[in-house]
């Protein structure tokens, strides 16, 4: 599971599930979905740390690192995903009636904002997952060529980060790099996070998920190069962490 700080939980594609209109809309009323989009993970987010330091003593060292840490630590559910994508609606149905003041739009807003009230209860109920040693989304991979004998392929490409004890984070976004004739991938995966031990390597030769590429998680900053015998078969990665421990009904619900 990803992070809540990893980006936006939902996409405009990821609302078109629930409004299959949300586009021609949005650019009928000259609505930007990206800033909606933000601006819910922005609300969302605040609402979540204002839970969290509820749960931590009001003065003292636990409430202090909370602030510190914010939401850093927090994994996106499902039922997080639906809260997220609801309230995004409706911040956006709000806009859209207030530019045309039409009954339309008022009443997917009042819709939307009823549905996004129970989405948010759902997800307290179900639970806050946090991480004890997050593993953000990494960055976009950096690339290169090592001597080799291979022709100019064009590859796709994620990286992961992975921890001391196994935990590996959400997959980078697929990004795409082409070798040249007599030559050979190379990949970087910068700016590691603190908890951090190690990374790992997908590459495939279509956009089909890529495969894992390294038996054992690379040492940070080394270097991993594409074997001159191609794509190796691997596994897919995961969607990122699951929470170490829940906050739900004022308790800690440690897992297993």
């Amino acid at each position: 599971m990803a992070l809540l700080t990893d980006g936006n939980p939902n996409d405009s594609e990821a609302l078109e599930v629930y409004e299959s209109s949300i586009l021609s809309v949005a650019n009928v009323e000259s609505i930007n979905l990206d800033v909606k989009l933000r601006l819910a993970t922005e609300e969302v987010s605040q609402d979540i740390l204002d839970v969290l330091i509820e749960h931590t003593l009001t003065i003292g060292d636990q409430a202090q690192m909370r602030r510190r840490i914010g939401v850093s630590d927090v994994v996106v559910s499902a039922p997080m995903k639906r809260w997220h994508a609801l309230h995004t609606l409706d911040t956006f149905y709000r806009d859209a009636y207030n530019n045309q003041l039409n009954d339309r739009y008022r009443l997917k807003w009042e819709e939307y904002q009823k549905l996004g009230r129970d989405a948010r209860e759902q997800t307290l109920r179900y639970g806050i997952g946090l991480v004890l040693k997050p593993l953000p989304t990494p960055g976009a991979p950096q690339f290169g060529i090592a001597a080799g004998q291979t022709a100019s392929t064009t590859y796709y490409v994620q990286g992961t980060w992975v921890s001391a004890t196994g935990e590996e984070s959400a997959p980078s976004r697929l990004t795409t790099y082409t070798t040249v004739d007599g030559s050979l991938l190379t990949v970087l995966l910068p700016n590691p996070p603190a908890a951090a031990t190690g990374w790992n390597a997908y590459v495939s030769m279509n956009v089909q998920p890529p495969a894992l590429q390294n038996s054992t998680p690379m040492a940070l900053g080394s270097l991993f190069t594409l074997a001159a015998a191609g794509v190796a078969v691997g596994r897919r990665p995961g969607d990122g962490q699951y929470p170490n421990l829940f906050i739900t009904g004022g308790r800690t619900l440690m897992r297993g």
